[in-house]
């Protein structure tokens, strides 16, 4: 797929419109959007609704320009424009398009990102003139194929993979067509969930619909629509705008996607980004190719990843709309793990493939504002690199039969940022406005006993600021019966949530299942244990991408989610911070030693000086770490800084207009169009542990570290296959 959007676009002609009347008209257009959300979480019920905001509405122009977002999940912000889009190319002759109509969609290849993601879109008529589109979209707990929650890990191509509607009529001139409800019906285990979940899809249009008329009615058609193409575009200006103040670069990023449920491989996600001018250009081209798993994306998830990267990094001052989209070309030929062709599976591309787009694309796009001064504060490690799904079905206490995905896994730590720590259970990077499932009506709802819920020690990614804390949850299965839980997730044997500039990993995914225990014989005898390490029974082997596994009353299950990276070299964390860090549980004293470089009493106290000389040796370590190239010559005479390539080197020029990257120390590493690393200290681990809480890491990976041969600084950490070439990650063009 080769994207490209045209900068000369021109706006659709319109009176002028007075300053006072844009920021009204603009403010009720969100405003709408917020009364969309209301409406289908108060007619949904939904836990992806009302606890995940695993959703996102949205208002469009006529040829499906987003217009105005709902700010809850990002990765639809895509996809809706692309479901309208492709609701017009394939409906507009027949059935044909009329007031009263509306138009449901779940194919991964016309606009949804996995046939789960569902979208209702209708056409806004004003006195028989087409205003606008309204749109909705929600993840449904189940559309069929051939796993319970439609997560079909055992697919291998998407006929296997349930219900998946191209664009087609559910609301006829204002009536509901029965025989296309009656389809979707059929096609699902939790058909009274997808009923309400549908009816609130259609709630939130009709909502907008009444409300769009109304500011028609006001303000005049024509004026309507000036504004929403005067909201595109303001943001396209803006963009374009902060894309100028930036370097041209070259920045490139990779993710690995392992895979041990049967296919025994580690794919990977890899981006070249370059930034020229007020242009941004994604190319994915050197991505594996498509596999037969469930874990590839179509193009919808891969815009939908690049945009969720996108706004909150560079357009978080400006309205969410088409006018970001326009500065961007994307190159993914066809075929690609991100870019799959039917009939690949891609049940699970939201949480595979496609989370690792938005993952490449954080880091790039904060590789890139780190490179200017006033911009720096913006870039932020990699954020929880994806979730480790959990799907329990079966039939529950009073025998009625159930699905239900636990959303525990969304409450992650944030990425760490340049001058502060990463969020506490920030949750997922995608999803704006984060909740999980309420405790008590998880335990009302499923057969499941929370044992802990809490924040996880040292899972956040080490660094002079620290990746944010994920929680972590111990379920007690109690009572219910025929329950098979589902469990994948990617992250189990490969850092996703990646450092910068020197920062450490934070943790991945972790999940232990001991089976046949004794929990709640203890309970009897008032003895609550919560620690799985402490409950006796059987522990079978547990991978990345489990699969279904049947569960029964008395096992216990207990989950570790990845987190956010860290910023910078640990060793730079102030003790202040540390010791702060121990007394909250944030930080263990295993941890403090092992990648602080602490000293710590008998107490638990942290002996000062002794922690100082400890990490004066541990750099002293470093400098003689082995180089593949020797130090360059110093270029002669003043140089000169350009910017900040991070927090840990900068760009200089010397007198003959040379640039050169070096570290903040003053040492020059190499000329800035050659890869810096070859000429800084590589320290080659195989063993994970050494850099994050995880234990696991594939044969294929390694965890490769570069210091500053001069101060022993630590300049990057990074996750690579073993033997590849060393990356080039950040070259700005002087």
């Amino acid at each position: 797929m080769t994207t490209v959007s045209d900068p000369d676009t021109t706006l659709p002609s319109a009176p002028d419109v007075d300053p006072v009347t844009f920021e009204v008209i603009r403010h009720r257009l969100l405003a709408i959007t917020d009364e969309q959300g209301a409406t289908l979480a108060a007619i949904s019920g939904s836990p992806h609704v009302v606890n995940a905001n695993d959703f996102n509405v949205g208002l469009y122009l006529p040829d499906g320009s987003v217009a105005a977002m709902g700010r809850t999940i990002l990765l639809h912000s895509a996809s809706m424009a692309l479901i309208t889009r492709h609701v017009i190319e394939d409906c507009g002759e027949d059935p044909g398009i009329h007031p009263g109509d509306m138009f449901v969609v779940n194919n991964p290849w016309k606009g949804a990102i996995h046939a789960q993601d569902m979208g209702v879109v209708a056409p806004i008529f004003f006195e028989g003139e087409l205003l606008a589109w309204a749109g909705a979209m929600c993840h449904m707990p189940d559309v069929g194929g051939s796993r319970p929650g439609s997560f079909c890990n055992d697919a291998t191509e998407c006929y296997q993979e349930g219900l998946q509607l191209t664009p087609t009529k559910l609301v006829e001139d204002g009536r509901i067509r029965s025989d296309v409800w009656n389809l979707i019906m059929a096609h699902t285990r939790a058909a009274p969930a997808v009923n309400l979940d549908l009816r609130g899809l259609i709630g939130a249009n009709n909502t907008a619909v009444r409300a769009m008329t109304q500011l028609a009615e006001r303000y005049g058609v024509d004026t309507v629509k000036a504004v929403m193409a005067g909201l595109i575009d303001l943001s396209d200006r803006r963009l374009r705008n902060r894309l100028r103040e930036l370097p041209d670069a070259t920045v490139r990023s990779t993710a690995y996607l392992d895979n041990d449920g049967g296919l025994n491989e580690v794919y990977q996600v890899d981006l070249v980004l370059t930034k020229t001018g007020d242009r941004l250009h994604f190319d994915y081209s050197g991505s594996s190719p498509q596999v037969e798993g469930y874990i590839n994306c179509t193009s919808s998830g891969l815009m939908a990843g690049i945009n969720a990267a996108l706004l909150p990094t560079l357009a978080y001052d400006a309205p969410w709309n088409e006018g970001l989209f326009r500065p961007l070309t994307v190159h993914a030929p066809e075929g690609l793990i991100c870019n799959a062709v039917r009939p690949a599976a891609v049940s699970g591309g939201a949480l595979e493939a496609g989370w690792l787009v938005e993952m490449t694309a954080v880091e790039a796009l904060s590789k890139l504002v780190a490179c200017s001064d006033e911009l720096i504060g913006e870039a932020q490690a990699a954020p929880a690199g994806g979730p480790d799904q959990f799907v329990l079905s079966g039939h529950n206490a009073h025998g009625d039969p159930f699905t239900h995905v636990i959303l525990d896994c969304l409450a992650t730590g944030g990425g760490a940022y340049g001058h502060r720590d990463g969020v506490w259970t920030q949750g997922q990077h995608n999803i704006e406005r984060q909740r999980i499932s309420n405790a008590e009506d998880m335990e009302l709802e499923t057969p499941l006993l929370y044992l802990r819920r809490g924040l996880v020690t040292d899972s956040g990614g080490a660094g002079e600021f620290r990746g944010g804390q994920s929680m972590g949850s111990t379920f007690l299965v109690h009572r219910g019966s025929g329950l098979k839980a589902m469990c994948n997730g990617h992250g189990w044997e490969a850092p996703n949530s990646t450092g910068i500039f020197g920062g450490y990993p934070g943790t991945q995914n972790i999940r232990d299942l001991v089976v046949g225990t004794d929990v709640l014989e203890q309970f009897a005898r008032g003895v609550h244990v919560s620690d799985p390490d402490l409950i006796a029974g059987e522990r079978p082997r547990m991978h990345g991408r489990q699969g279904a596994f049947p569960v029964s009353s008395g096992d216990v299950l207990a989950t570790v989610h990845q987190s956010g990276g860290g910023w910078g070299d640990p060793l730079a964390r102030s003790l202040e911070a540390l010791a702060e860090d121990l007394r909250y549980g944030a930080v263990s004293a295993d941890a403090a030693r092992r990648l602080y470089g602490l000293v710590l009493t008998a107490d638990g106290a942290i002996d000062s000086d002794a922690s100082r000389n400890r990490r004066d040796e541990l750099k002293r370590e470093r400098r003689a770490w082995p180089r593949a190239e020797s130090d360059i010559a110093r270029p002669d005479g003043e140089l000169t800084r350009v910017g900040p390539l991070g927090s840990a080197l900068e760009l200089v020029r010397a007198a003959d207009g040379t640039g050169y990257t070096a570290c903040r120390c003053g040492h020059v590493l190499a000329e800035s169009t050659r890869p810096w690393r070859a000429n800084a200290g590589e320290q080659i681990e195989h063993d994970v542990h050494r850099v994050s809480l995880a234990t696991r890491l594939s044969d294929v990976l390694e965890i490769r570290r570069y210091a500053c041969p001069a101060c022993g600084a630590l300049l990057s950490a990074d996750v690579a296959r073993r033997g590849a070439d060393r990356p080039h990650d950040l070259e700005v063009a002087l």
